[in-house]
């Protein structure tokens, strides 16, 4: 089974495309897939779009009002560990937008089948680009990954802030038990770049696949607010350089040597 958690945003105009693209996609694979939608209070009419939509088994969850990224991932995770997990089931998340190319998401399914913990859709990864976009939010994001490359405990990776990744079931697992309710702590866009250094800390082997990031596949703006983003960003830098991110509180999910929260390494 193949679990898509789609967060959305009032994104009624780019859920028609994406969701039949998804359809297309599963059908054509003769992959068994499900929708988890992450509804964060929109007011555009996307949940009758999602309601409307039969191609897929598609289980919606509805937040009031918006709560921002970090509450649409611990809600689209939440809804996904009620389901009966399978050995070798994966978990895709994407963007709504239609930013998120399911023309590499063939070899993501099988590099996380081969093995992989984590699969990132990366634009700066050699091979991929960003076309499609304005020079301020191109030279943001190209400043935002230089800062997050001098993070430490960051795994060596060319994109950190892709919504776009595979994450194999039993590593999913693994992590939400390990890390309980502090896997994310950080708020807005900057808590997937959080999670990949929590990832890094339990030894997760994370690849990546080059992604064509095209701006212009988007109907509408960006939802993302720049300042904020920026501010995030810098905040995550601090606490990870003072160590104040959440460790592990389950023992056997680190490699041996590192300590968890209440347990001393080997030579303290």
């Amino acid at each position: 089974m193949i679990s898509f958690i789609l967060p959305i945003y009032n994104e009624a105009a780019n859920l028609p495309e994406l969701l039949a693209s998804l359809q297309h996609w599963a059908e054509s694979r003769n992959e068994d897939c499900r929708i988890i939608a992450v509804n964060d209070g929109s007011t555009d009419g996307s949940a009758e779009v999602l309601r409307a939509f039969r191609g897929l088994p598609l289980k919606l969850v509805q937040h009031a009002v918006n709560s921002g990224v970090a509450a649409v991932f611990i809600s689209g995770f939440r809804a996904w560990s009620e389901f009966p997990m399978g050995p070798h089931d994966l978990i895709v998340t994407l963007e709504a937008d239609n930013t998120s190319s399911l023309e590499i998401l063939d070899d993501m399914v099988r590099l996380a089948r081969s093995g992989c913990d984590v699969v990132l859709a990366s634009c700066y990864a050699r091979g991929g680009e960003v076309v499609g976009t304005n020079l301020l939010r191109s030279t943001l994001s190209f400043c935002a990954n230089l800062i997050l490359r001098c993070t430490p405990g960051m795994p060596a990776v060319s994109t950190f802030s892709s919504f776009y990744r595979i994450y194999r079931a039993p590593f999913l697992r693994r992590v939400l038990t390990a890390y309980s309710e502090r896997l994310i702590e950080e708020h807005g866009y900057v808590c997937v770049v959080e999670m990949l250094i929590k990832f890094g800390v339990i030894g997760a082997r994370i690849s990546e696949v080059p992604l064509r990031l095209d701006g212009a596949r988007r109907k509408g703006f960006s939802k993302m607010r720049i300042l904020r983003t920026i501010r995030g960003y810098l905040m995550l830098f601090v606490h990870a350089a003072t160590g104040c991110l959440a460790r592990p509180i389950v023992a056997d999910a680190l490699p041996k040597g590192i300590a968890t929260e209440n347990e001393p390494s080997a030579g303290q």
